[in-house]
């Protein structure tokens, strides 16, 4: 059996990686399509999308906020909005 894989992002100690999934997956709920998402839930955010296996192409010009969207078959997923006025998608679960 393997061992569990503790996970630190911005602050938040995660004693396995499936507890960080599921703090995020709860962030991500409390919004609604449209939402922008909170300064504290920013700060979270921006610190665990720098361990996005593509954070450079990600992050681009700079992170000036994130929002909630509407995704595929009534999900909804979180959106970078950079600092040159462009934005894109991404999986929070792939940052973990």
């Amino acid at each position: 059996m393997a061992k569990a894989q503790s996970v630190e992002i911005a602050g938040h100690q995660f004693p396995r990686k499936t507890d960080a999934l599921a703090f995020m997956k709860v962030m991500l709920n409390r919004y609604r399509p449209g939402d922008t998402v909170t300064d504290d839930d920013r700060e979270f955010l921006q610190e665990a999308l720098k361990r996005h296996p593509e954070a450079a192409t990600k992050i681009r010009s700079g992170v000036r906020g994130f929002e909630v969207r509407a995704a595929d078959y009534g999900t909804q997923c979180f959106w970078i909005l950079r600092i040159d006025g462009s934005d894109e998608r991404f999986s929070y679960k792939s940052c973990i």
